[in-house]
């Protein structure tokens, strides 16, 4: 086939042996195919690489593992073996031993590794290679301490704007972008729904859900089965009262309290332990119905509502 020879001045001329079509003579009449001593149009390396000219040897400039007769590219250059591990190179710039470009070998010391993470409030930098082996080493880990992970950025915030941006039971301070300890008691900042803050910063069951200890709640007070906003230990009270579960209240009227309040007395309703009905009396404000009976000095029934 007769091929089309354009030159730089725009004249032509036939050329006979040429397979495909043309290719444009430089200045000084030399051709840019892939075989002319010089990189150029889409080649990757002198003369291979790219999308029409052959492949490149290793240690030869590349792109992407087509570029490349092995089928590795690594680190720019035409590789041995993919090379891809966390602390391995291709190039002798990057390598521990310094050998020439194309062979896979561990990485320099102190090379860093991996990426940056930060979460559960903890930030951890970048690995570092060894120079022996090609895992990366573990980066150095810094607590955020009151403030969150800034997920973007996969480092801890040093100001804050809201308190998302803060710790677990820590508030925003908008005026100086602190983050500060959020009062006992506090419920949301990170806590579960039926959890509060405590006054560690900590997440613990609210006032009236169930425990077996003090420990256990964020109140620091366990009574009558349930996490208390006080001690609650007066006969009379109790922690456990229907519709008020964790809130020390009166035991009912007419009610006993175990050993605080029992055998001839009953609850009154308002915090004592008073006689009950039918017991022996003297005065009104002995019975805890309120009514002594003067006639037989025995308290009064209870009256119900």
């Amino acid at each position: 086939m007769v091929g089309l020879v354009v030159s730089a001045a725009g004249g032509c001329a036939a050329l006979a042996g040429l397979e495909g079509g043309y290719y444009v003579l430089g200045e000084n009449g030399g051709g840019d195919a892939c075989d002319d001593g010089t990189r150029n149009n889409e080649e990757t390396d002198v003369d291979c690489g790219g999308s029409t000219c052959p492949q490149c040897d290793i240690a030869k400039a590349c792109a992407a593992a087509d570029d490349c007769a092995s089928g590795f590219c690594a680190d720019g250059v035409c590789c041995n073996a993919a090379c891809d591990a966390a602390c391995d190179a291709c190039t002798a710039a990057l390598k521990a031993s310094g050998d020439e470009d194309g062979t896979c070998g561990p990485s320099k010391a102190e090379s860093e590794c991996g990426e940056a993470t930060c979460s559960e409030g903890v930030q951890t930098s970048r690995g570092t290679c060894d120079g022996t082996s090609v895992a990366c080493g573990p980066g150095e880990e810094k607590a955020c301490e009151e403030f969150a992970c800034d997920p973007e950025a996969n480092a801890c915030f040093t100001e804050c704007t809201e308190s998302p941006q803060c710790a677990r039971c820590h508030e925003c301070s908008a005026n100086d972008g602190a983050c500060t300890l959020a009062a006992p008691g506090t419920p949301g900042l990170g806590c579960d729904e039926d959890q509060v803050c405590d006054a560690e910063g900590e997440c613990r069951p609210a006032n009236g859900q169930a425990c077996t200890e003090s420990g256990e709640c964020a109140s620091g007070l366990c009574v009558d089965g349930v996490c208390c906003n006080a001690a609650c230990d007066s006969a009379c009270m109790a922690c456990n009262i229907e519709g008020s579960e964790g809130t020390c209240s009166n035991v009912p009227l007419g009610s006993e309290d175990g050993s605080d309040c029992s055998e001839v007395n009953v609850c009154d309703g308002e915090g004592a332990c008073k006689l009950a009905p039918g017991e022996d009396c003297s005065t009104n404000e002995q019975c805890a119905s309120g009514r002594c009976i003067p006639s037989l000095f025995t308290c009064n029934q209870i009256q119900t509502p």
